[in-house]
């Protein structure tokens, strides 16, 4: 399964995705960034990319053992999404069908409609628009097709290209939460970051 942008009746769950980033300098002239949900094959993969240190470079990630992984990509229905029910869900972005990445979203409160966002891509696929893209296609579904009404996320201050994909995405920045969390020893400042729906779609033009 594939997730494309504007799957307006059943949500990415069902649609099938082809989007362009245009513009990748000296590289490719285009990439076929597309979503789908993480399944326990994907546990070893999510495990690698997380001992990566450019991965790890902004972000307090512990290593977990395959098994554990895979347990908790087993334990999450993404169909609850749409029901307006579970907490933790995840996709895998892929760009020309090759896994790339991840993203996990935590919804803390179905009845305020609230979510957090997180991601994380492989350092070959870095720096080439590759996560604005998924993250435009993960949003343009939450907002149309979920009862989830504000989006947030964090990074860590020194994490301008965190920030770039936030900022492009159309995220605005809320705050600074001092001492948010430990990074190799030393507690890091992170920016708070917030898109409510109603803008969302302003924005989109619904």
């Amino acid at each position: 399964m594939f997730f494309s942008r504007h799957p307006r009746s059943s949500g990415l769950a069902g649609a099938a995705a082809k989007i362009t980033a245009m513009a990748v300098p000296e590289r490719r002239l285009s990439l076929q960034v597309t979503l789908r949900p993480a399944a326990p094959r994907d546990a070893d993969l999510l495990r690698q990319w997380r001992a990566e240190t450019s991965v790890r470079r902004y972000q307090p990630l512990n290593e977990l053992p395959t098994a554990q992984l895979r347990a908790d990509v087993a334990s999450q229905r993404m169909a609850d999404l749409y029901r307006g029910r579970g907490e933790k869900f995840q996709w895998i972005v892929q760009v020309d069908g090759q896994p790339a990445g991840w993203i996990t979203l935590v919804v803390s409160n179905w009845e305020h409609g609230l979510a957090e966002v997180g991601y994380a891509l492989s350092t070959v696929f870095q720096n080439r628009g590759v996560m604005s893209e998924a993250l435009a296609i993960l949003l343009d579904d939450l907002f149309h097709n979920t009862l989830l009404e504000r989006v947030e996320a964090r990074c860590a201050v020194e994490n301008l290209g965190s920030q770039r994909v936030l900022e492009k995405s159309g995220f605005e920045r809320e705050g600074r939460l001092r001492g948010y969390f430990k990074l190799r020893g030393r507690r890091v400042d992170n920016f708070l970051y917030s898109l409510l729906r109603e803008d969302y779609l302003v924005r989109r033009g619904r």
